[in-house]
């Protein structure tokens, strides 16, 4: 069994921009939604966890862009990149920089 755990950490840039907290909250529910595939088989041993915090950005188009990457696990860090250059939020979200951190766990 895959538990996956995700904690995000509010965007800093809503606050310095002043941008609707509805565009934060629609790429946050776009990456959730992408993440959270119960079909993905967490690269990890059984009750081992696994951290990856990431600077992402919205590009014109809409596609989330990574702009850094920190991580436990090289696996777990090719997932995400590979899952958010899936996504395509609203282009009012353009040029946001936000900051999650996701945590895994494997039960």
């Amino acid at each position: 069994m895959n538990t996956f755990i995700i904690t995000t950490l509010l965007t800093a840039s809503m606050f310095l921009h002043n941008e609707s907290a509805t565009v934060t909250s629609e790429v946050k529910q776009a990456i959730e939604r992408s993440v959270s595939n119960p079909q993905f088989s967490l690269p990890l041993e059984t009750n081992e966890k696994g951290l990856v915090r990431v600077q992402l950005k919205v590009d014109e188009n809409g596609k989330i862009q990574i702009l850094d990457a920190n991580y436990s696990h090289p696996e777990l860090n090719s997932f995400l990149i590979k899952q958010l250059a899936l996504i395509k939020v609203d282009k009012e979200a353009a040029n946001e920089v936000f900051f999650y951190e996701f945590r895994f766990e494997k039960h």
